[in-house]
C-alpha cells in the first residue's frame, strides 16, 4: 500500500510531543532547493535506526505468522497422551493411542504460543481423530476420506483461519502479510505440501447474485463447517479467494482483512504420500505426487524447504517424494534410519521383525538358504547380533497378532528380536529446530534445551558427526545461493546432484559406531509377512532377488 501527497503550496506539520516515522523500506525527503532540519536544543542527530515493535506502526496494519503442524499416519498427540488404556476407542496395539509423540507434535508443543502475532495449530495425523478409533481402511491404508490427506488439509484451512481470527480480535486491523510455515511427517508432510498446492489455485465455488454471493466448497467433505457462503459486493473478496484458494476463502469467511499471504518455511520429515491404492501411476492414473500437487512447493512458492529423509526405509508402500522442484530454495538431508526414526513415534522397548520369510512349504529349500544368507548380511552390517536372530517356523500370532488376511498363516523365515532406544529421533528434531529458527520462529527455549536435548553419551558424538554432513550440504547450497545473488543462473539440476553426491557415511568415522547405532537405536521397519510393509520389489536400486545387501535395499523415489 502506498500513500502519495501532491501539494502545490506548503505542508506544515506540528506536534507538541514526539513525532515518529517508521518504514520497512526507505524514508526519502526531496526538495528542489533545500531540505531543512532544525532542532532547537541539540540540533539534528543521526543515529542507528531503533527497533520497531510490530504493533507500533503509523498505519493500522500488522504482520502475522501462522504455523501449521500436520502429523503422520496414526499419529495423534491427544490419543498418545490418553494411551492404550483408553478403552472407549483403543482396540489395537498398533493404533494412535499406543504410538509415542512424533517430532511434529514435539515441534508444535515447543513453539511459543505467547510470541507476538505468532499463531500455531496442530492437525492430528491421517486416519485419526481425537478420542475416536482409527479409520483403518480409508484413512490408514489409503490416506483418503475425511481423515485422509485432503480431509486433514481441509481441516488445516478451517482451523488455521480460526486460529488467526482468535489471535487478532480487533477486526479493524489489516494484516499486511500473513506468513505461513508448514511442518509435516510422512503423510502429514504430504498434507503440508498439498496445503501449499491448494493455496495456489481457486477453490470449488458457485456464484449467485451476479457474483456477489459466493458459495465455497471444501477440497474434501469433513462436515457442514467446510461449506459456507461469502457476500462480496465489490468483487475484492473474489479476487483474494481466487488468488489464495480455499484457505483464502476461510480467512475471508472469518472477516479477516489480509493484503497478501506468503510461505516462509516448510519443514518435512520423510514425505510419504501413499495416496489411494496405485501410488506410482499407470493405466491412466497419475502417481501420488501429481495427484496431490506435491511439487507445488517449487517455483519459489516457499522461501525455504527442508526435508529430512530416511536412508534405510525400503517398504513397498513408503515411496519418498523428494523436493527436487525447489532447486536452491530447498535442502534435503538423508540420514540413517527408517521412516519413524526420522519423524518419531517409536517407543523404547522390544522390537520383533520378520526380515525374510515365505509361506511354509516343507519341500522348499530356497527359503532356508536365503535366510542363512540374509542373516550373515544383517550381522555384518551391524543391525543384529547372532543371538538376536532365529530362522524358524512360526505362525502369524507368534510375531504379531493375527489380521483377518493372514489369520492362522504359517511361515518359515528369519525373525529378529532386539531392545531399542528411541532417543535417535531427537537428532532430526534438533536439526528442524535449528533451521526453522532462522526463519523467525520463536520457540520456548527450555523445551529445546531441556526436553529435547541430546543427552545420550553415545548419540552426542554421532550427532556431531552427522552435523559434519549437514553442514557440508549447507555449504554447497550457500555457494549456489551466492552465485544466484551475484546475478548468475546456477543450475538447479547440478545443485541437486552435488547435494546427493554427499553421504553421512563419510562423516561417521568409525564403522563400529555405525553398527552400534543400527543395533541399539535404529529400527527395522520391513515386516516381510505383512501386506504393504514388505520390501519394495520395484525400487530404484540395482535389481537383485533374494537376500539383499544394504545397497540393494532401497525404496522407490518420486520426483517432487
Amino acid at each position: 500500500m502506498s500513500i502519495e501527497y501532491f501539494v502545490e503550496g506548503k505542508v506544515s506539520s506540528q506536534t507538541e510531543g514526539d513525532q515518529l516515522a517508521f518504514s520497512k523500506g526507505n524514508i526519502t525527503h526531496n526538495g528542489i532547493k533545500n531540505v531543512l532540519q532544525n532542532g532547537t536544543d541539540t540540533g539534528v542527530s543521526y543515529n542507528n535506526p531503533s527497533q520497531v515493535n510490530p504493533n507500533d506502526k503509523p498505519i493500522n496494519t500488522i504482520d502475522v505468522s501462522l504455523n501449521l503442524f500436520f502429523d503422520g499416519t496414526q499419529n495423534n498427540k491427544t490419543n498418545t497422551e490418553l494411551g492404550g488404556d483408553f478403552d472407549e476407542a483403543s482396540s489395537d496395539k498398533d493404533d494412535s493411542y499406543n504410538n509415542e509423540y512424533t517430532n511434529v507434535a514435539r515441534g508444535f508443543d515447543a513453539l511459543n504460543p505467547s510470541a507476538v502475532n505468532q499463531v500455531r495449530w496442530y492437525i492430528e495425523g491421517i486416519g485419526t481423530e481425537d478420542k475416536e478409533s482409527d479409520s483403518i481402511v480409508k484413512g490408514v491404508i489409503q490416506g483418503t476420506g475425511e481423515t485422509g490427506i485432503k480431509g486433514k488439509v481441509t481441516k488445516g484451512c478451517i482451523k488455521g483461519a480460526e486460529a488467526v481470527a482468535t489471535k487478532i480480535t480487533d477486526k479493524s486491523k489489516i494484516i499486511d502479510t500473513l506468513t505461513v510455515t508448514v511442518f509435516g511427517f510422512s503423510r502429514g508432510a504430504a498434507a503440508a505440501r498439498h496445503f501449499v498446492h491448494l493455496v495456489t489455485k481457486p477453490p470449488l465455488m458457485s456464484y449467485s447474485g451476479g457474483k456477489t454471493i459466493l458459495q465455497i466448497f471444501p477440497p474434501e467433505y469433513i462436515g457442514a463447517e467446510g461449506t459456507f457462503i461469502i457476500k462480496d459486493k465489490d468483487g475484492s473478496k473474489l479476487k483474494f479467494i481466487n488468488q489464495y484458494g480455499y484457505f483464502g476463502a476461510c480467512l475471508v469467511g472469518k472477516e479477516l482483512k489480509i493484503n497478501k499471504i506468503k510461505f516462509r518455511f516448510a519443514g518435512l520429515y520423510d514425505t510419504v504420500a501413499s495416496y489411494g491404492l496405485n501410488h506410482r501411476g499407470g493405466m491412466g492414473i497419475d502417481n501420488d505426487t501429481k495427484q496431490l500437487g506435491l511439487n507445488t512447493i517449487g517455483n519459489n512458492k516457499v522461501d525455504f524447504v527442508l526435508q529430512i529423509a530416511a536412508d534405510d526405509e525400503y517398504r513397498d508402500n513408503f515411496d519418498l517424494t523428494n523436493i527436487n522442484s525447489t532447486g536452491i530454495n530447498g535442502l534435503e538431508f538423508t540420514l540413517p534410519g527408517v521412516h519413524s526414526d526420522i519423524g518419531g513415534s517409536y517407543g523404547n522397548g522390544e522390537e520383533i521383525s520378520v526380515l525374510y520369510c515365505n509361506r511354509f512349504d516343507p519341500y522348499d529349500q530356497t527359503t532356508h538358504k536365503e535366510c542363512e544368507e540374509f542373516k550373515k548380511i544383517v550381522i555384518e552390517e551391524g543391525w543384529y547380533t547372532e543371538d538376536q536372530l532365529k530362522i524358524k517356523y512360526f505362525y502369524q500370532k507368534d510375531v504379531k497378532y493375527d489380521r483377518w488376511w493372514n489369520k492362522g498363516s504359517q511361515y518359515y523365515g528369519l525373525v529378529g528380536t532386539r531392545t531399542l532406544s528411541n532417543s535417535y529421533d531427537k537428532i532430526p528434531l534438533n536439526l528442524m529446530f535449528h533451521y526453522s529458527k532462522q526463519f523467525g520462529l520463536e520457540y520456548i527455549e527450555d523445551r529445546i534445551t531441556e526436553d529435547h536435548k541430546i543427552n545420550d553419551p553415545f548419540l552426542n558424538p554421532i550427532y556431531n558427526q552427522l552435523l559434519g554432513y549437514t553442514n557440508q550440504c549447507n555449504e554447497i547450497r550457500n555457494q549456489y545461493v551466492k552465485e544466484y545473488n551475484d546475478g548468475k543462473k546456477p543450475s538447479a539440476t547440478k545443485y541437486i546432484k552435488d547435494i546427493k553426491s554427499l553421504s553421512y557415511i563419510s562423516k561417521v568415522g568409525n564403522v563400529d559406531d555405525l553398527k552400534t547405532l543400527r543395533n541399539k537405536y535404529l529400527h527395522w521397519s520391513v515386516k516381510a509377512n505383512q501386506i504393504g510393509l514388505s520390501p519394495n520389489p520395484n525400487n530404484n536400486a540395482p535389481k537383485k532377488e533374494g537376500a539383499l545387501e544394504a545397497k540393494y535395499r532401497k525404496r522407490n523415489i518420486q520426483d517432487g
